[in-house]
């Protein structure tokens, strides 16, 4: 209790927490495995412990993967035993991976469930899961052609999905699908640095397979088969200059590519860890600071080369004084991410006009 006459002092914390960048990018694998004692949802430290610790099955065999692609990364494991129910408890196992971040403290940014990923009530859930976490996930056509893979997904939407087919080679020569070592590259690609959820996975050499078993047409510059499955959201492993990920487009009205979308979900889920702090305060006292803040954090995306530019504003015509007066503020945002560079077109003309230079230099 302060003095009743003289001077008293009085010390709050008006401001929110500073807009950082959460960088942990966990893995989560859905799938069998044999041992009873690992069954719902594990933690994991790392991709040697979680082989140390799983038993056979579909997940150690994705677990070889990441291992095989060089990968480092906190595992999260949601698991159950082979049984004759097995659509339905792989359809449960993904379902509890919305539980994960109570369960073991940790939100999954990729999804795994290789081999159950080519049925398409697999691929509505992880649909419905990935987008609750805003998690990637990969998922598998079980077609080869052209025509079969673009009818496989004609009622398929999704911003989210690493759509693959083909079935490579690791580098032990086990045969093995696509996707987890596309997951592996772009997950590597976005540890990299505390900006690297800006960069894509596509064009890249892939880490840990040596050959592919299902080859695509692909002639740069020419209409091909590997562009025009690009061009519908298929992500694929092209040899060209060694074995290189081609692709990172989704089926989204919204958003074309995934690498937008990343963005955007960093963005969102910065600005959601920062802002949670302002939650019940007075708006006099913490909504200046959430603008700074937030006006802050994107001057620093534009710097470091993630946005081309921003503009973040409180419109007198959403916050009117009912909306104030219920505690309701809106705070519009503006921003363009930095495109990324999808074709080049160089227009090369055969010409006479400089024939007169031989002359010159006689």
């Amino acid at each position: 209790m302060g003095a009743k006459y003289g001077i008293n002092i009085e010390v709050k914390n008006a401001s929110s927490s500073d807009i950082s960048i959460n960088n942990t990018r966990s893995i989560a694998i859905v799938g069998d495995d044999v041992k009873v004692e690992n069954t719902g949802l594990k933690y994991y430290p790392s991709i040697k412990e979680a082989i140390d610790c799983v038993g056979e099955g579909s997940i150690k065999d994705t677990l070889e993967d990441l291992k095989a692609a060089g990968l480092e990364s906190t595992l999260i494991i949601s698991s159950f035993i082979k049984s004759d129910r097995v659509a339905e408890d792989v359809l449960k196992a993904i379902d509890d991976l919305i539980l994960s971040e109570q369960s073991t403290g940790y939100r999954p940014k990729f999804i795994l469930a290789s081999i159950y990923n080519k049925d398409k009530g697999v691929w509505e859930k992880l649909k419905g899961v990935g987008d609750k976490l805003g998690a990637i996930y990969a998922i598998e056509i079980d077609e080869g052609s052209e025509d079969k893979i673009l009818e496989a997904l004609k009622d398929f939407q999704s911003k989210r999905a690493i759509i693959t087919y083909q079935k490579v080679t690791r580098l032990d020569k086990v045969v093995r699908p696509l996707g987890g070592f596309i997951i592996a590259s772009y997950a590597k690609v976005m540890s990299a640095s505390e900006y690297g959820f800006a960069q894509t996975f596509s064009n890249r050499l892939i880490d840990g397979i040596i050959g592919v078993v299902d080859k695509v047409e692909f002639i740069s510059g020419e209409d091909c088969v590997a562009d025009r499955l690009r061009g519908v959201g298929v992500s694929l492993v092209i040899s060209h200059s060694g074995l290189r990920a081609w692709g990172g487009e989704v089926r989204d009205s919204d958003f074309k590519s995934l690498h937008s979308v990343v963005i955007f979900d960093t963005i969102i889920e910065s600005i959601k860890k920062s802002q949670i702090e302002a939650i019940d305060k007075q708006v006099s006292d913490y909504l200046k600071k959430v603008v700074d803040d937030l006006e802050a954090f994107y001057r620093k995306l534009v710097a470091n080369n993630v946005a081309v530019g921003f503009k973040v504003s409180v419109p007198m015509d959403l916050n009117t004084n009912e909306s104030i007066a219920e505690g309701k503020i809106y705070i519009q945002h503006q921003i363009q991410e930095m495109p990324l560079m999808k074709n080049i077109t160089n227009k090369i003309y055969k010409v006479n006009d400089y024939g007169s230079e031989l002359v010159k230099e006689i």
